[in-house]
């Protein structure tokens, strides 16, 4: 044995039996990081390491019967052992051996620091990261192609069902069906949507059978990680849609949830189908949020009662239409008046009285009741609605504005930012974030919801809504005017874009262009710019004759009076402020517990002076506690300009002008504003006046540089 072992080491075979056990050992640890870096099969490392095993005595043998020698490699026997080179060749292999240890150690450390049992800051990270998944529509691969309620409707119980578990993150509806009927690559709506799988599917309707097919994929990969189909007789619909979305559910919990129970809700539902599709069309045309779409909604809606008038979601989303419709944007006029409001509140009742845990019916009521300025009612109904569904992203919108009435600015910013994350694809939901970030002075972020918005809904009139709010607010309004330039182009009849076009031409100064869009405030503002106030009270009584309880004209005609110098002390003028009192309190408005500086000059010369003190005090709290958290939108600094002037603080009044103007903004109707005239005899006033005509100036070249950029290539061709 001596004179084998010493043999064995003559001839290296020692050493190049431990070169290549650590040549192997790193080799099988290479293969086990790039298994899953390069989306390799999980066997791969196995096949390393039998490979490497099976070679280890090959490599022996090889090294015993072989000699390498100056003259190439040859049979051990046939080299003479007086010219035998193993001695240097030994010292060489020695050499690779110390070179491959240190790497072995480099290999140990770096695992060791990169494992993720010692990555502290990855596991905070990520440890309590839920689980995500979005629902898509399923596709009607019916010949007749007439199942498409059906596919829609089991994709949405689905998702209702999944919506219910705490720790599962599901993307609204809104979101994951706004990618119905695309040809987009499944990888690529998971990343637009945010989550880590995409549940799809299929049915397929023939004769009086149906075959429902559904498959998760992992977004990352897009590998299937689960495929079931399901083959049914085709009887009672909803009776199939519940046992299939049953069947889903516990296999979508093995893969994503672990142990967590998922509670599905037997199926009792005998619901129309013609009500049932009604209603369906009628949630997708709400999820558009134009006029003429909520409109077309509530028909739906209506159609679907008429069918089904115990189908509890219809009056739910009736009331949300109805509840949608009552805002400016869409031509509303606001709440009406008390005594009027009763058909939205008809409809929540019956929803909550046929089915008081749908979620939807919990929190359509807490809108209302937000609505109608009743805020700690609406938060219970909206932290109930939240609570029966986690992932209800409306919801969190809803509830967002509830706080921030309530001067809650970071829990305001928090439930918006959790409602983007469950529907990134809601207008809705995007625009009320982009928003937010202006106010808490982040731009960029408000550019990057606004780009995502133009990325999913090209052109879309909600997305340059946005665009030209996010420009406005910073006192960019010029190149918000070409943007809305832009919009209308595309939208030449879209109600909203002409109005806030008319606005920005006159907050611009360009009041002749402003007087073009037709609009009665428009008109009115420009006629008081031209101090022509007969025509400017001639828009006013005609928008109360044909709106007597109308916000702004009655708020106006206050103004209209004091600018255009009349007698403060005539009864004629505290008639003004009592109708306007009269007028809010008929809305349900409390305001005398809002903020509402531009009102208190008005106040102070009649009998509701009194009101000014409460109206102060809460003014004082809105924008104290704003400053605190850093939350005052650019576009709102104006306010505290004003209320720092009703406040009889006029020097400061005078640097927070400044401080106005510092930051970008403008207005060509500065001087009218009633209390800006306490500025006059202030020194720095001209200097103010002419700061602010500089800035209007700019804006208006930049507008017109952008027309001329625009017109010059037709004028060239």
């Amino acid at each position: 044995m001596p004179s084998l072992f010493a043999e064995l080491k003559r001839r290296n075979v020692v050493r190049v039996g431990i070169a290549y056990a650590v040549v192997s050992w790193l080799l099988i640890q290479a293969a086990g990081v790039l298994e899953p870096a390069l989306l390799l099969p999980d066997w791969v490392d196995r096949v390393v390491t039998v490979f490497l095993l099976i070679g280890f005595p090959i490599v022996l043998i090889f090294a015993w019967a072989f000699e390498l020698t100056p003259d190439g490699l040859k049979l051990t026997k046939n080299v003479d052992p007086n010219q035998s080179v193993t001695a240097n060749t030994g010292k060489k292999l020695e050499h690779t051996i110390i070179v491959l240890l240190a790497l072995v150690v480099i290999a140990f450390g770096v695992r060791e620091v990169w494992s993720p049992d010692n990555a502290d800051d990855e596991v905070v990270a990520t440890a309590d990261a839920p689980a995500s998944i979005a629902v898509l529509p399923f596709e009607d691969f019916s010949e007749a192609k007439d199942q498409d309620y059906f596919s829609k409707g089991i994709a949405e119980e689905i998702l209702n069902l999944l919506a219910k578990t705490d720790s599962l993150q599901v993307a609204a509806r809104t979101s994951s069906f706004a990618f119905a009927d695309t040809d987009e690559d499944i990888r690529d709506i998971g990343r637009k949507l945010e989550v880590a799988n995409v549940l799809e599917g299929s049915i397929r309707k023939a004769g009086n059978n149906i075959r429902v097919t559904a498959q998760l994929i992992e977004v990352e990969t897009g590998y299937h990680l689960w495929s079931e189909t399901y083959d049914r007789a085709y009887e009672d619909i909803f009776k199939i849609q519940d046992e299939i979305s049953a069947s889903i559910l516990s296999a979508l919990k093995v893969h994503l949830l672990g142990e967590e129970e998922i509670k599905v809700p037997e199926a009792e539902r005998q619901v129309n189908l013609d009500a049932y599709n009604a209603y369906l069309i009628g949630r997708e045309r709400l999820a558009k949020r134009t006029k003429e779409d909520l409109e077309a909604a509530i028909e739906k809606f209506d159609e679907s009662i008429a069918i089904d008038p115990e189908y509890a979601p219809a009056h739910a989303n009736k009331a949300h239409a109805m509840l949608t419709l009552e805002s400016y944007r869409f031509g509303g006029s606001g709440p009406p008046v008390a005594e009027e409001d009763t058909v939205i509140p008809a409809h929540i009742e019956k929803a909550l009285s046929l089915d008081p845990d749908l979620p939807e019916s919990v929190a359509v009521q807490g809108l209302y009741l937000l609505k109608r300025f009743r805020y700690e009612e609406a938060d219970e109904a909206l932290n109930r609605a939240i609570e029966l569904s986690p992932n209800y992203a409306l919801a969190y919108t809803w509830r967002a504005d509830v706080a921030y009435e309530q001067e809650r600015f970071l829990d305001m910013l928090a439930d918006k930012e959790k409602a983007y994350s469950l529907d990134p694809v809601s207008f809705e939901v995007s625009r009320d974030l982009a928003f937010e970030y202006r106010s808490f002075w982040r731009p960029a972020d408000a550019q990057r919801v606004i780009d995502r918005m133009f990325e999913i809904h090209p052109d879309h009139p909600q997305a340059f809504d946005a665009a030209i709010e996010n420009l406005s607010s910073h006192g960019r309004n010029g190149e918000a005017l070409l943007v809305a330039d832009q919009a209308l182009a595309i939208h030449p009849d879209n109600e909203n874009l002409k109005e806030y076009r008319g606005f920005l031409l006159l907050q611009i100064g360009l009041i002749e262009e402003a007087k073009q869009a037709g609009i009665p405030q428009v008109d009115y503002i420009a006629a008081m710019l031209e101090q022509d106030f007969d025509a400017a009270r001639a828009v006013l009584d005609e928008q109360i004759a044909e709106d007597p309880v109308s916000f702004w004209a009655n708020a106006l005609a206050m103004d209209h009076y004091r600018l255009s110098g009349q007698n403060l002390q005539d009864p004629a003028f505290a008639q003004l402020v009592d109708r306007y009192v009269e007028v809010m309190e008929s809305r349900g408005w409390p305001w005398r517990e809002e903020c509402d500086p531009y009102f208190v000059p008005d106040l102070r010369e009649t009998d509701h002076a009194n009101a000014v003190g409460p109206i102060m005090s809460e003014c004082h709290k809105v924008f104290e506690e704003r400053l605190k958290v850093n939350y005052l939108c650019p576009c709102t600094f104006f306010n505290v300009v004003i209320y720092t002037l009703a406040d009889g603080r006029i020097e400061e009044g005078m640097r927070r002008a400044n401080q106005w103007l510092d930051n970008g903004d403008s207005n060509a109707a500065l001087e009218y504003f009633p209390l800006i005239k306490l500025l006059q005899k202030e020194p720095g006033y001209d200097d103010l006046i002419a700061r602010n005509e500089a800035q209007l100036e700019r804006q208006r070249d930049i507008y017109a540089s952008g027309q001329a950029a625009i017109a010059e290539p037709r004028t060239t061709e």
